[in-house]
């Protein structure tokens, strides 16, 4: 495996992923790869206008995004010094992703304990000092965190979000919608519909259509439904494997269907840590295109499908959606080198 280190945090990718990236992003990869080690300078919200309205997000100093009205968010500080201290906490690589930018640590996401008192060190298991905090050893919160490398505002902890009233999502993800533009009495279906920030979009800009969404397990379904009666969508819900919707509940004549499907989250940061392989992307490739087989079958002819990733090879991308029984109508991408947000890919596909 060929190594790109940055400043303590590695991008372990072979020599075929490499080559993935630089088909992209050819002269300018170093500085995708850079900006991957850091968060984008805006944190994001959705505004839930089923429940509320703008007096919400402006009364928590949250400012309205200039291109979706539903948009709002706060800045990013940093990168800030951090002591590293005597006394630390190992945590696990999303636990430390979200220390990073001033989250909490609990306890499901501690590996270690190498605590001596109460002010402590959080550290990913590779080593990256993300951020300091009070150790709480008897309490689900681990550690109470006062210092962080990346500072804004802690979005788990927040009334409001905890309330339903507004949705912590990312700005690229809120365009696909969208790009969905759902009509009143369409029967639209998310085939990958955990943890809920698509699905709820849809709903909330348009009520009158039939939402309906699909995932694998019955743990995921069952906190999806209770997440939703909290933001007061109507959408349904169902346990199920999207990939054979067809032939396991005689779906059909759908209007429109979002994939949101696995895949190698390369446009996702900050990373603490990453490691991909040819076999990562070639596995998650054959996988999406049996997502987009399925909408294939339930889509009536000139039905839509909306597809995208948080990842940014043509593999996952483009090589999925150059299906010749779809029209492809719309690619949008976003790069966080370019334009400071994650990375990612939205293509708008219709049946022929």
């Amino acid at each position: 495996m060929r190594g790109q280190r940055l400043s303590g945090i590695e991008l372990i990718y072979d020599e075929h992923v490499m080559n993935e990236l630089r088909e992209v992003y050819k002269t300018c990869l170093n500085s995708f790869l850079e900006s991957l080690r850091r968060p984008n300078s805006r944190l994001y919200f959705r505004l839930n206008t089923v429940k509320g309205d703008e007096r919400i997000a402006y009364s928590l100093g949250l400012n309205r995004d200039e291109d979706l009205e539903e948009a709002f968010y706060t800045n990013i500080s940093g990168p800030n010094k951090l002591e590293l201290l005597d006394s630390r906490i190992i945590v696990d690589k999303r636990t430390a992703e979200s220390a990073m930018v001033g989250s909490n640590v609990y306890r499901p996401g501690v590996k270690r304990i190498q605590a001596k008192g109460k002010e402590v060190s959080v550290i990913s298991e590779n080593g990256v000092h993300v951020a300091n905090g009070v150790y709480n050893p008897y309490s689900s919160l681990v550690v109470n965190v006062t210092e962080s490398l990346y500072k804004t505002i802690k979005v788990s902890e927040l009334k409001e979000v905890k309330e339903g009233y507004i949705i912590s999502q990312g700005k690229a993800s809120m365009y696909v919608a969208r790009f969905v533009e759902p009509a009143p009495g369409e029967l639209i279906v998310d085939m990958n519909a955990f943890p809920g920030g698509k699905l709820s979009h849809v709903y909330q800009l348009e009520p009158r259509a039939r939402v309906i969404g699909f995932d694998h397990t019955e743990k995921k379904v069952s906190r999806l439904r209770e997440y939703l009666r909290l933001l007061g969508i109507k959408a349904e819900v169902f346990p199920g494997d999207s990939r054979y919707l067809y032939e396991d509940f005689g779906i059909k004549d759908v209007d429109k269907v979002i994939i949101d499907p696995p895949c190698s989250a390369l446009g996702v940061r900050p990373k603490v840590y990453d490691q991909k392989r040819r076999e990562d992307l070639f596995t998650f490739k054959s996988y999406q295109k049996q997502f987009l087989n399925s909408a294939y079958k339930i889509l009536k002819k000139g039905g839509t499908v909306v597809y995208s990733t948080c990842t940014v090879t043509i593999s996952e991308n483009e090589e999925v959606v150059n299906d010749p029984r779809f029209e492809l109508e719309r690619i949008v991408r976003f790069h966080p080198n370019l334009h400071d947000l994650t990375g990612f890919f939205i293509a708008v596909l219709r049946k022929r």
